[in-house]
């Protein structure tokens, strides 16, 4: 599981996965969570 804190210190899940016996998982998963999180953050600031 990935997962960040937003500016208002809630965490927010943003993979989920079994990364048993997969070396790649991470390489694979983190430009997910990243891409995610900025969609997520554009939409914070959007609102304000």
């Amino acid at each position: 599981m990935l997962f960040a804190f937003d500016p208002i210190r809630q965490a927010i899940m943003l993979v989920g996965g079994n990364k048993t016996g997969n070396k790649r998982w991470y390489e694979k998963n983190i430009p997910i969570t990243e891409k995610r999180f900025e969609a997520y953050f554009k939409t914070l600031t959007e609102e304000i």
